[in-house]
């Protein structure tokens, strides 16, 4: 049993109730959070990837590096496509998950691709560097 576990599903208004039209997911499951709080490095990463075939979208994934320095999942979404709105969705609900109340002292990896822009937008960050 995972306690503690979030599962949002966001579903197209506009398709009408009896047929609601599956639009987003985001799963974090309690026992990635729980490994986050207890002991993880303050270091996160994410990235998406294209899915391909009769249902199409982009898979989020978001990873850490635990005291071992191994990456493991913390959370994970399907959404409609990659795209600021997308991305600020996804970010909001890991950073509730995880209670990053204070998002400076957060190593964020990404390939600078459209991922990074909202950290900035969603969370009011002043200051983003590359490496």
């Amino acid at each position: 049993m995972n306690s503690y576990s979030s599962v949002m599903m966001k579903c197209d208004e506009e398709a009408g109730e009896e047929n609601p039209m599956f639009q987003r997911l985001y799963i974090c499951l309690g026992a990635l959070k729980k490994g986050w709080k207890e002991g993880c490095r303050p270091i996160l990463g994410w990235d998406d990837c294209f899915i391909k075939g009769f249902h199409t979208g982009q898979l989020f994934t978001a990873v850490r590096v635990d005291p071992n320095n191994q990456m493991c999942p913390v959370a994970y979404g399907l959404v409609e496509s990659e795209c600021k709105d997308t991305w600020c969705w996804f970010l909001e609900l890991l950073g509730a998950d995880l209670e990053l109340n204070n998002f400076y002292g957060i190593v964020w990896i990404t390939d600078k691709q459209k991922g990074l822009m909202p950290l900035g937008t969603c969370f009011q960050i002043q200051s983003i560097g590359f490496v």
